[in-house]
């Protein structure tokens, strides 16, 4: 209709001395509206990406989302973030210090759209972990992370269990840096989730040896990992052996 603000496109940029984008662009424009799927989302998806520019902190925790409202939400930061032009090279990160993932369940054993149950395999039910520590670790400078309450598990146990895998990642180095200039967590809770021994020891030892390659021995980053609450039954035995040597 004449006079009406016509819907900006996904990857639109604003240059030179135009005014920066605002909150209601952003909630017009095309590729939020598609994957929230509902303005309500999208809103909600906002609030979450505004909070977190303002204060640091990227907080997911207490907003009742589901798997499949998280992957939107998640989704629509980083296209919020590109439209603002806060990500411009591939080296950029929001200047978010802790993400809170908690609460939500990433890993379901029976998906939510009955559509998807003859191809719900471990591949596709590690997708939304995987996104989720993608994000934390290309997109933010997050030294905290929290995962919660999320109803995560290892299968397998091995190089092939995609959960434990993708976990594990939260502990190593971050970002496209090396050295000096390489970023690590200093936090990461997985409390009360459903891991076990083998999780437990293999997070560890990632941990120490990532840490152990990084060229200034005296200022090593340190780790704290939350574990608490999970299905660990000999921890101190997982301890002294990896004190002995023993990797997992």
């Amino acid at each position: 209709a004449e006079g009406s603000e016509p819907r900006r496109d996904k990857g639109a940029e604003r240059k030179g001395d135009q005014k920066p984008i605002s909150d209601a662009e952003l909630l017009r424009d095309n590729s939020i509206l598609t994957t929230c799927g509902s303005a309500s989302l999208a809103e909600e998806a906002l609030e979450v990406f505004n909070k977190g520019l303002s204060t640091g902190r990227l907080i997911f925790k207490g907003r009742n989302f589901t798997e499949d409202t998280f992957v939107k939400v998640l989704k629509s930061i980083g296209i919020f973030a590109k439209l603002k032009g806060l990500m411009q090279v591939r080296s950029t990160v929001l200047p978010i210090n802790e993400v809170d993932f908690s609460g939500i369940a990433l890993y379901n054993e029976v998906p939510m759209d009955a559509n998807l149950k003859m191809r719900w395999d471990l591949k596709r039910r590690a997708q939304t972990v995987q996104l989720a520590v993608q994000f934390v670790r290309v997109s933010t400078g997050a030294k905290i992370v929290r995962m919660e309450d999320c109803n995560l598990c290892g299968s397998t146990h091995d190089k092939e269990d995609l959960i434990e895998q993708e976990v594990i990642r939260l502990v190593k180095k971050f970002g496209f840096g090396s050295g000096k200039d390489a970023r690590f967590t200093n936090e990461v809770s997985l409390a009360r989730n459903n891991f076990g021994d083998s999780l437990a020891k293999k997070i560890i030892e990632a941990a120490y040896w990532e840490r152990c390659k990084h060229p200034e021995k005296d200022s090593m980053p340190k780790l704290l990992i939350n574990l608490s609450g999970n299905k660990i039954h000999a921890p101190r035995r997982i301890v002294s052996d990896l004190r002995q040597g023993q990797c997992a």
